[in-house]
């Protein structure tokens, strides 16, 4: 009998013994009921036909020590685990050992073949439940993922959620939910945001905002950023958290100017679709953060919060429409890494609540966008 043929009882066996096979005790049991099986006389034949998921059951020889090897090795590899195994032996101590070795079962030759037939059938029987209980624990897990996939992917990129995710697959330690790091801090403020809403009203203001969300989003995604908040028209974007980028501050100025002429475009259409003019401002800090849930018990959200988000903050509400400020730490950073974005250097800037300036730099988008601001 090929592979892919079934016995009348439409089940899939698989007799391994090594000295002859197709002669064994279990073979001719099977035959003498009316059934068959198949017989390999290697443990590459049968981790073969294992592997395409062709048995039901597999039938050892219990006196073979090499038989036994093969169980235990098959017992303890996860892809094979669960495939039902039963022993024949010739004396109890045999069973035993099969047993140990990690056979599911074990049965002497004097028991004859009907009580062989009845075992491994309780065996197949068993076999069919454990899978049936494993596709359905693996499909809750898949459905957790996926929910967890969802989640994540509503703050980081999708490949960096798949990062993350492959992270806990291998049992790596992830960020503690409060953790101190160094992050590149992005803030991309609309300008002329408020007439615009008075002008439009909340229908289409809701459009405007969604296409302009939408936007950012899709940028910051593509370089794999991560989305603390949306609040109003400002959107906040960190770099380096959760998952260390060490080009942080060279990814999120690329996401900038990515969202700059972005905007141009987007600003573009509503001013024919809608007369409106509006602009949009960008700040980015280099340093400490601190990461974590922040709220009550009945509500929480995964922020940042320091002194570098703050003066992110503070550029952004500084820089003009169409303009990237960024910190002087930004401007090391990059220089660091020999990215030259054609930073021009502004007056230092003092900025609400901080004792001393800051060196700040732009870099001015050729075409400034418009604003009734």
């Amino acid at each position: 009998m090929l592979p892919g043929e079934q016995t009348p009882a439409s089940h899939r066996i698989l007799i391994l013994s090594p000295t002859d096979p197709n002669g064994s005790y279990a073979h001719d049991c099977l035959s003498t009921l009316g059934m068959s099986a198949i017989g390999c006389d290697s443990a590459a034949a049968v981790r073969d036909l294992l592997r395409v998921g062709w048995t039901d059951l597999l039938i050892v020889d219990g006196e073979n020590a090499g038989a036994l090897a093969v169980v235990a090795a098959l017992k303890a590899d996860s892809t094979t685990m669960l495939v039902p195994i039963l022993a024949v032996c010739t004396t109890d101590a045999e069973a035993t050992a099969s047993i140990a070795a990690g056979a599911d079962d074990a049965i002497t030759r004097n028991a004859g073949p009907r009580s062989l037939l009845a075992v491994a059938e309780a065996l197949m029987e068993q076999g069919s439940i454990r899978r049936r209980i494993t596709t359905s624990v693996l499909n809750r897990e898949r459905s957790v993922r996926d929910r967890i996939r969802t989640t994540i992917c509503r703050y980081l990129s999708p490949q960096l959620a798949d990062r993350m995710l492959l992270e806990m697959d291998a049992a790596e330690p992830l960020p503690h939910p409060s953790t101190s790091t160094r992050a590149a801090v992005m803030f991309a403020d609309m300008r002329g945001f408020t007439s615009m809403a008075q002008r439009l009203g909340p229908g289409d203001t809701l459009r405007v905002l969604n296409e302009y969300f939408s936007m950012l989003t899709e940028i910051a995604f593509r370089h794999d950023g991560t989305i603390f908040n949306m609040s109003g028209d400002s959107l906040m974007i960190g770099y380096g958290v959760p998952v260390e980028q060490q080009d942080s501050p060279a990814r999120a100025v690329r996401t900038a100017s990515e969202m700059l002429a972005g905007f141009r475009d987007l600003a573009r259409q509503w001013r024919d679709r809608h007369d409106i003019h509006v602009g949009l401002g960008i700040g980015i800090n280099n340093g400490e953060v601190l990461t974590g849930d922040v709220g009550s018990p009945q509500y929480m959200s995964y922020t940042m919060i320091g002194d570098t988000v703050n003066v992110a903050a503070r550029l952004s509400q500084r820089a003009r429409a169409g303009e990237v400020l960024f910190s002087g730490a930004v401007k090391r950073a990059l220089d660091d890494r020999g990215y030259d974005v054609g930073a021009v250097a502004l007056p230092p800037l003092t900025l609400r609540g901080r004792s001393g300036p800051v060196d700040i730099y732009c870099v001015p988008l050729g075409e400034r966008q418009l604003t009734d601001a």
